[in-house]
């Protein structure tokens, strides 16, 4: 069954903030944020499944992400780029207050804002995602030399390369298998629309190429645990997968919760998935989510 919806745009400094909206915009506010190299749609099939009487999502396409403007193409984009465009973001909603509901890049974006902003949260959703770094780790030098050179080459194609184009079938097996995690087709599907830009019956990515860098990975374990200590005090739910992106880490993603229960109201919630969890199965993870948002602001469900 489709699920209504609304398109908008977001007047930011660097352009536009596309976003898709569910629900009435006088409800509870919440702002729905994905991982890196999705969109807005990674969060279509699941919000068949939440409430929507009481409750306004926007989903918004992250800069240089689905419909949204990139940030400008000289720039040598990093992570808290992407922390600094909340700021922008919630001004443009006209929102002082609102939930976050984040996967991967969006939830640790949000972690990472709320210790900037810790007013601004009234509660923090993420899936999957947490301020622990150690999985994409480069020295300073290399990480920072190869942001440099994919923002030169990005600033150079934009001008001077034609794009290359891809027939659908071509860019849904790219989506669904040339990712850190696999799609299944229903979840590549999802985020297609956005991802991509019609051309004569063929289309291009959207994606900004200096993603590729993984525009995260300078932050070490010390500095991780320096910033966990500082989160405020907030209801925060982690969602962690079976088999997700931390599977590996076990010992590190242990040592943050632990950090995070000492100085947040945290609860933790396991479920059986992969990293995409939320797009591939999103029957398993609405009914804790469904929970949360109609529970207090209490962490315990």
């Amino acid at each position: 069954m489709a699920v209504e919806f609304a398109e908008i745009k977001l007047s930011v400094p660097w352009g536009h903030v596309a976003a898709r909206t569910y629900g009435s915009s006088t409800g509870q506010p919440i702002l729905v944020l994905h991982g890196i190299e999705d969109n807005a749609g990674a969060f279509t099939r699941l919000m068949k499944y939440l409430p929507k009487k009481s409750f306004y999502y926007v989903c918004v396409d992250l800069p240089g992400h689905g419909w949204s403007s990139s940030f400008p193409s000289w720039m040598m984009i990093d992570w808290m780029d992407y922390v600094h465009s909340l700021y922008f973001i919630l001004d443009a909603l006209q929102w002082k207050t609102c939930t976050v509901l984040g996967h991967s890049l969006g939830g640790q974006t949000a972690l990472m804002f709320s210790i900037f902003q810790p007013d601004r949260f009234e509660k923090i959703i993420t899936i999957e995602a947490l301020l622990m770094m150690p999985l994409f780790v480069k020295d300073l030098v290399t990480y920072f030399q190869i942001a440099s050179a994919l923002s030169v080459k990005d600033y150079r194609e934009k001008f001077n390369k034609k794009p290359s184009l891809f027939t659908k079938e071509e860019i849904l097996h790219s989506l669904m298998s040339k990712r850190y995690t696999p799609l299944n087709y229903e979840a590549a599907d999802a985020i297609f629309e956005r991802s991509v830009t019609e051309e004569n019956g063929k289309y291009i990515h959207n994606r900004d190429v200096r993603l590729k860098n993984n525009p995260f990975s300078w932050m070490l374990m010390n500095e991780c645990i320096k910033l966990n200590e500082r989160l405020p005090m907030i209801p925060i739910y982690v969602l962690v997968a079976s088999h997700g992106a931390f599977a590996p880490f076990k010992e590190e993603c242990e040592l943050i919760l632990d950090i995070m229960k000492a100085k947040t109201m945290l609860e933790v919630i396991y479920v059986d998935g992969n990293h995409d969890v939320h797009n591939n199965d999103p029957e398993k993870v609405a009914p804790f989510i469904c929970k949360i948002l109609n529970s207090s602001n209490s962490s315990k469900l």
